[in-house]
């Protein structure tokens, strides 16, 4: 495996992880890179392999993204993306291995609506590795963030629905 199929490997197989750390259902990952939803969860669960170009959509979308991004989001952010590119040399394999089983432990609880004080914890697990900042207060406030997107997304979400619903209700009247 060439040193360019192993970075490609890396982001997809982190793909999921970090889509959920900017906050970003499969749809919305999709609508900034032109694919469907669909296309994107086929990346997440490796089929197909992800292509050269996908890569380099994937990671220029996202590092836009976090550099757009910020204070402490911004931050923690672009250190998951250069864990996950594994930028920095001086990071241990073991070190980074574990510092993304971390990451992915936060993405998940994030998406799935755990309340700050959990995060808090969570967060406070990744500061020796040098994934986040030591000042838990501001990490608060970046997974509040990030709980806040999530809600607002399932809500717009569920608003569709319901007007969807009033629709064929008065049409059918």
């Amino acid at each position: 495996m060439t040193l360019e199929e192993k970075e490609i490997a890396e982001l997809q197989n982190n793909l999921e992880m970090l889509r959920k750390l900017f906050g970003w259902t499969a749809e919305q990952l999709g609508n900034r890179l032109g694919v469907t939803k669909q296309t994107v969860l086929n990346l997440e669960h490796g089929k197909p392999v992800m292509s050269k170009i996908q890569y380099i959509a994937i990671r220029s979308v996202m590092e836009t993204e976090a550099k757009s991004r910020e204070g402490e989001e911004k931050e923690n952010l672009l250190k998951v993306l250069s864990l996950v590119f594994n930028e920095d040399k001086s990071v241990t394999d073991e070190d980074r291995e574990n510092a993304l089983k971390k990451a992915r432990v936060v993405s998940a609880a994030t998406a799935g609506g755990a309340g700050v004080a959990a995060m808090g914890v969570l967060t406070g697990l990744l500061a020796p590795l040098g994934i986040v900042p030591v000042a838990a207060a501001g990490v608060g406030g970046w997974v509040a963030g990030m709980l806040n997107k999530s809600k607002q997304a399932e809500e717009e979400k569920q608003n569709k629905k319901g007007a969807k619903k009033d629709y064929e209700h008065g049409a059918n009247s």
